[in-house]
């Protein structure tokens, strides 16, 4: 059985894909926009354990639906199982209220019984008590009262007592940060040390290439001087040399002159003969 092509664009509404369609993109895009609020509506008539995650699928909804966010803030109401705060009137929160004074053993007054229903009789909901009982638990409230109050002095005691203990515990870190900041101004003088430190040192190393240069120089100069003196000494020897070509041309001149006499002395024997 062949598979059957998935076909480009069909979830995006692509112009290509609404060209083959034959639809443009505005009615592409409006027919997306009305299957996104139906699925919208769909999705919100679900029970209330599904609302949160409708709320949170709806921001996700495909770009250009418009009216979707109004219609996740207003929908809430309608929704079976959500909160009655949205709906509830101020004496049904006021209900509530008492229920919740109950749990601690208070109720409300019946004001209608206390104040009875015949002006001219003792209301009978109201238990009697003689002068002298009432003046008795009056007293008894009372001191109750005075131990009530000593009671509360005591807390308030103790709340003063903690918060000297509190404001003592952070003197005691502020000693440690003054202890810290000893510390920490100490360790900059050491650092200040190790780099005067490291100054001297390239100090020395200045000072020790400047006396490298200086014997550089002593060198060089010593140089030059021996130059000077090469230089008379090849002078001297040239002229030696020259002194020596003058007595060797002086020897052969004489040599010559030897020669001419003693050939002149020849010819004129040799003419006297």
């Amino acid at each position: 059985m062949p598979v059957k092509k998935k076909e480009n664009g069909s979830l995006t509404g692509s112009k290509r894909y609404a060209a083959e369609k034959g639809k443009s993109v505005e009615e592409q895009g409006q027919e997306n926009h009305a299957k996104a609020m139906n699925n919208v509506k769909a999705r919100f008539q679900k029970p209330a354990d599904a609302v949160n995650a409708v709320v949170d699928g709806v921001r996700t909804v495909a770009q250009g639906v418009k009216g979707v966010e109004r219609a996740a803030r207003t929908v809430k109401q309608a929704v079976s199982g959500g909160s009655s705060t949205v709906t509830d009137n101020h004496k049904e929160f006021l209900s509530k209220a008492s229920e919740i004074a109950s749990e601690y053993g208070i109720k409300e007054i019946e004001i209608s019984d206390l104040l009875g229903s015949d002006p001219y009789a003792a209301d009978a909901t109201i238990p009697e008590m003689k002068a002298a009982d009432a003046n008795r638990e009056k007293l008894k409230i009372q001191r109750q009262n005075n131990a009530l109050e000593v009671r509360l002095e005591k807390i308030k005691q103790g709340r003063k007592v903690v918060f000297v203990a509190i404001e003592k515990r952070r003197l005691i870190g502020d000693f440690v940060d003054l202890a810290t900041t000893g510390i920490e101004v100490a360790t900059k003088v050491v650092k200040n040390e190790i780099s005067n430190t490291k100054y001297q040192i390239e100090q020395s190393k200045l000072e020790q290439t400047e006396e490298l240069l200086y014997q550089q120089r002593v060198a060089t100069q010593g140089t030059m001087n021996l130059t000077h003196g090469i230089e008379d000494e090849w002078m001297l020897k040239f002229q030696l040399q020259g002194t020596k070509n003058d007595r060797l041309r002086l020897e052969i001149e004489g040599s010559h002159r030897d020669n001419d006499i003693k050939r002149e002395e020849l010819e004129a024997r040799l003419f006297d003969s």
